[in-house]
Parts: C-alpha cells; sequence; structure tokens
C-alpha cells in the first residue's frame, strides 16, 4: 500500500470510527428508553441488559454502516479539500480517481463485512433479541417458546408435517403426524408421541407407521414401535422448521432459498413476495458501496461549494435512495415489479447516478 492511500485511509477511518461508535450508542439510548419498563417489570438482571444489547448490535450494523460510511467520507473529503490537500496531491501528478480509490475500497469491504454479518449471525442476533424482549414482557407465560399446530410441508421430498407442540429452544416435539408420498403413488402414514433432535437426527417414540396404495386403502397392518427409532429417512432439520415460524427478517438468504426449495406449493403472489425478501437480503449489504460512491462526490465539492447545501443535497439522496427501495419492494411483492429487479433495481439506478457524478468531478 502507498503512502498516499495510508495517508487517504487514516483520514476516513477515524470519522469512520467516531461515527459506528456514536451511532450504536445512540441506538442503544434510544432503545434502552423504548424497553426500560419490560426490564423493571421483569426484574431483568443487569448483566442480562448487557447480553442483549451486546446481541443487538449485529442485526443493526446493516443499517447504521452505510450511514456511517457516508458520514465518513463526507468529512474526510471536506478536510481534505477545505485544507488544499487534494490539490496539493492533484499537483504532484495523482490524478482524483486515484484518490478516490482508498474510499471504493472500504466501501467494497463494508459491503462484504455487512453480507457476512446478515448472512451469519445478524439474523440470529436479530431473532434472539425479539424472543429475549418478548419473553420479559410476558413472565407468566409458561409456553412462550412452544409453537401449537404447526404444519410444516416439504414439496421437494413429498413430506407434510403436523405438529401439535413444538419446542423452539430444545426442537421437543409432541403430536407428531407425517404423510409420505411414495415415488408410485402410494403414502406411508407415520404417528408419534414425541420426537427428539439428537446426533443430528430425529428420534421418534411410541411410533405408529400404516402403509396406503394408491386408492387410500390401508396395506397390511399399523406396525408400532414402542422404543424410541432413529428415522433416518427422514431429511428435514430443526433449522426447517424455524424457518417455517420466523419472519423473513429474521432469516439469512440461505435459509429463505431452502424455504422456497420447500414452499413450491404456494400461491404465486406468495411465492413472488418471498423472492423478493430474498433478492432484497442479497442486495442490501450493497448499499454500503453505493453511499461510500454518492458521498465521494458530494464530498469533494463541500469544501469549495459550502459545507451546508453539499451536505443536504447529499443526504437527500441518501434517503430518496432508501425510500427507492421501499417502493421497489412494494411495488415487487404486489406484482407490478418482477422480484430480482424490485430488489436489485434501486442499487442499479444508484449506482449509475453515483458513476456519473463522479465522472464529472473536477
Amino acid at each position: 500500500m502507498k503512502l498516499i492511500d495510508k495517508y487517504m485511509l487514516r483520514t476516513f477511518l477515524a470519522p469512520l470510527g467516531y461515527c459506528l461508535a456514536g451511532f450504536i450508542i445512540i441506538y442503544i439510548v434510544y432503545d434502552l428508553f423504548d424497553h426500560a419498563a419490560d426490564f423493571v417489570d421483569a426484574k431483568t438482571p443487569t448483566l442480562y441488559i448487557a447480553k442483549f444489547y451486546l446481541f443487538l448490535i449485529p442485526s443493526v450494523l446493516i443499517y447504521i454502516v452505510p450511514i456511517s460510511l457516508l458520514l465518513a467520507v463526507l468529512y474526510s473529503l471536506y478536510q481534505l479539500t477545505r485544507h488544499n490537500e487534494l490539490t496539493a496531491m492533484r499537483a504532484s501528478g495523482v490524478s482524483l480517481y486515484r484518490l478516490m480509490v482508498p474510499f471504493v475500497f472500504a466501501g467494497i469491504l463494508g459491503s462484504i463485512s455487512v453480507a457476512i454479518i446478515s448472512e451469519s449471525i445478524g439474523p440470529w442476533s436479530a431473532y434472539w433479541t425479539t424472543e429475549f424482549i418478548q419473553s420479559q414482557k410476558q413472565q407468566n407465560r409458561l409456553n412462550l417458546h412452544i409453537i401449537n399446530d404447526l404444519t410444516f410441508n416439504n414439496t421437494q421430498d413429498k413430506r407434510n408435517w403436523v405438529i401439535n407442540n413444538f419446542n423452539k429452544n430444545t426442537y421437543h416435539m409432541e403430536g407428531v403426524r407425517i404423510i409420505q408420498q411414495n415415488q408410485d403413488g402410494s403414502e406411508t402414514y407415520l404417528q408419534a408421541k414425541t420426537g427428539r433432535w439428537l446426533d443430528a437426527h430425529w428420534w421418534f417414540s411410541d411410533l405408529a407407521i400404516q402403509h396406503f396404495d394408491q386408492d387410500g386403502s390401508a396395506i397390511g397392518r399399523t406396525t408400532y414401535k414402542n422404543k424410541a427409532t432413529e428415522m433416518l429417512d427422514l431429511t428435514e432439520v430443526p433449522r426447517d422448521f424455524l424457518t417455517e415460524i420466523k419472519k423473513p427478517e429474521f432469516l439469512s438468504s440461505f435459509e429463505l432459498m431452502n424455504y422456497l426449495k420447500t414452499h413450491k406449493h404456494l400461491s404465486k403472489k406468495a411465492l413472488a413476495s418471498k423472492w423478493v425478501d430474498f433478492h432484497h437480503r442479497v442486495a442490501t449489504p450493497w448499499a454500503c458501496l453505493i453511499v461510500t460512491l454518492i458521498g465521494i462526490p458530494f464530498g469533494n465539492q463541500t469544501g469549495r461549494k459550502g459545507t451546508l447545501w453539499g451536505f443536504i443535497l447529499c443526504f437527500s439522496l441518501f434517503f430518496g435512495y432508501y425510500l427507492l427501495i421501499h417502493l421497489s419492494l412494494f411495488l415487487g411483492k404486489t406484482e407490478v415489479l418482477i422480484p430480482w429487479f424490485a430488489a436489485w433495481g434501486p442499487n442499479v439506478i444508484c449506482l449509475m447516478m453515483a458513476s456519473i457524478l463522479i465522472y464529472r468531478m473536477r
């Protein structure tokens, strides 16, 4: 890395760190005011509250990182332009586009980092914190983690599940019924009193198995197995049932893709909505790069043409970008736009706009 790149990054990383820390603190304080009454009523220990906010941070980084990058770019370029440092660098033979490479690199790195978080701990963090708040609000509810009458239709393996009670924490099942459609048109009916997830397989107790032919007539007698039976033929894992329960914002793109593979029976509108959620999950991290590119031309102008006007115009474009995202998602979920364009369209439009502004820089 050249000395000039190190200098540019140093002027950029300091305000970026301040912005990230500041927005995280502001968000925590705002959330604490919102949930303070719940913590007091539930007599939540201070250590648990600290753990809650520690786990909350990954789920909000997807919103905090882009705005922090934008502010850091604007501030650092403003300072460099105001003190004529950019002019001196260009006078020494370095092009303006070459000087912006460290900022673009930071935007790409930010997008990759947010993408990794949103595919790993981000959805889990959002789900855990939501469940924690619900548990504090409903301390007297003993079955908070029990889902009643859970159904799961695995169209890929042609298997339908009906579960009377499903524990989201332990994955313990009570009252399990499964209808397996075989390739020859026959069906196999399984019923178990309980089901447990052990050693990467389902174990059923008090299992009853009955086979039916293509006409729905029973074949032979019902087979009973009183001892715990390992169900090696069942490909479903606990994540599949949690995916059925969770909202889209609590799912990674990988989980959404699995959901779409096993739910081909959904209506056209429901499938379109889920495909929009999938593409939106993949497209969202790239907002970091796009807002960085948006900030470069405006940050270059604020030091020469007035700080206030440049900041107002840049933030107007920033919030316009997010407004366009939400409008496009709405049109995609109502089947006005095709799913991939509903999620990626705002990124493409703003990327083209930012590229034009950067090309016209002087």
